[in-house]
């Protein structure tokens, strides 16, 4: 469930209007409209107030759980980060070996994300998590639907059969696969839909920059499935 759908529902379950829910929380009732459409993202000191006024956790409103809770505790607020939406020319461009520096002010659009779901949050710039539109429907079998927006933090640790972003190619080809490695060096990317046939990767075509691994899928709508 987007947050927008989530700010909505609990809105509803407190018989609330738009206009109440306005003026408890000291923003315009066209604010709160855009919010529920998704029109506009609100940043993380407009969430834990809508979070406040609405009864629940930040960590429920973003969906990153389904237990609603109508009491916060103290502390339970959890840290929200900003995830830049990055065009694929973006991505293209760091694959090209330019790393991720510089790329994130060029975002035109941001999400906000509890901290907790992303595990390691690095402090390097080049390692930052980030958010991408998915293109193509060679992982819906994986839960990762074509036009979805997906997660991706290059400081986490892959292993085998995870999801992640990567770039190959002498024209640098954008795409998520999930991720084998070889015990001869090789790298596999194999796709959720069997009409796509894997790609196999040398230690040669590594070394040469063929193939780069940005970083893992850490987060779509609903969590990826791992590969088999």
């Amino acid at each position: 469930m987007l947050l927008g759908d989530r700010l909505r529902e609990c809105r509803e379950k407190k018989k609330m209007t738009q206009q109440e829910l306005a003026e408890k929380t000291g923003f315009s009732r066209g604010s709160i409209i855009n919010w529920e459409k998704g029109i506009r993202i609100p940043n993380a000191d407009i969430l834990k107030k809508l979070a406040e006024a609405l009864g629940v956790t930040v960590s429920y409103l973003m969906g990153e759980t389904d237990m609603y809770h109508e009491n916060i505790k103290r502390g339970s607020i959890q840290p929200v980060i900003e995830i830049p939406i990055l065009d694929q020319t973006l991505i293209a461009c760091a694959g090209q070996g330019n790393g991720t520096d510089n790329i994130y002010a060029k975002a035109e659009q941001s999400i906000f994300m509890p901290a907790s779901s992303f595990g390691v949050i690095s402090v390097d710039i080049e390692k930052k998590p980030f958010a991408v539109t998915v293109e193509g429907d060679s992982m819906e079998g994986a839960g990762i639907p074509d036009k979805s927006i997906v997660v991706v933090n290059p400081a986490e640790e892959i292993y085998d059969g995870d999801p992640a972003l990567v770039t190959f190619g002498i024209m640098h080809q954008i795409a998520i696969k999930w991720i084998f490695f070889k015990r001869n060096g090789n790298i596999e990317l194999r796709a959720a839909n069997p009409a796509y046939s894997p790609l196999i990767f040398t230690k040669e075509d590594i070394e040469n920059d063929m193939i780069k691994i940005i970083g893992k899928v850490m987060y779509v709508i609903n969590k990826p499935k791992k590969g088999f």
